[in-house]
């Protein structure tokens, strides 16, 4: 065989196998993204996110008790069920549980959820832990988030510190 016709073949299996590989992306049913803030001044640096993120989280926060309330922890899940094939039935309830364990509560495992109307494919649900909460139970050290379709578990994330 041609030395071409080598060369040839193996650029073609190369790319092809490129073009599958960066398809093949795992689908994410859950995510869940987390920010956390610590102090009411506007970050100065370069950090355009991050002040972005401080901005967004201050805004309409008139004076500096207004301001201090907003400092804590924000989580944001969001989900999506479009490319599941478990779920084709749009009769049935789901549920977003977030578990977590703060501070100065020890080992207790409080909960919060959020249920979403029949049919419902995908959706955004911010939880944040600020305000009193955050001042008194202090930050959220673990946590699970769990998406819970026709009373299974789905999907679910957690942090790296979770433990039952």
């Amino acid at each position: 065989m041609p030395e071409w016709a080598v060369l040839k073949r193996f650029l073609i299996i190369t790319c092809s196998s490129f073009a599958i590989i960066g398809c093949a992306t795992e689908n994410q049913n859950l995510s869940v993204d987390k920010f956390t803030l610590r102090s009411i001044k506007i970050e100065d640096s370069d950090a355009a996110m991050v002040r972005g993120d401080q901005q967004k989280r201050l805004y309409g926060a008139v004076t500096i008790e207004e301001h201090r309330q907003r400092i804590g922890q924000y989580y944001t899940l969001r989900w999506n069920l479009l490319n599941q094939p478990k779920t084709n039935e749009l009769n049935t309830p789901v549920q977003l549980v977030f578990r977590y364990k703060q501070a100065s509560t020890g080992n207790k495992i409080k909960t919060s959820s959020k249920n979403y109307p029949l049919g419902t494919k995908q959706g955004k649900w911010a939880f944040n832990n600020i305000g009193q909460n955050y001042a008194t139970d202090g930050r959220i050290l673990a946590w699970r988030a769990e998406l819970i379709y026709g009373g299974q578990i789905i999907s679910n994330k957690e942090s790296f510190l979770w433990s039952n």
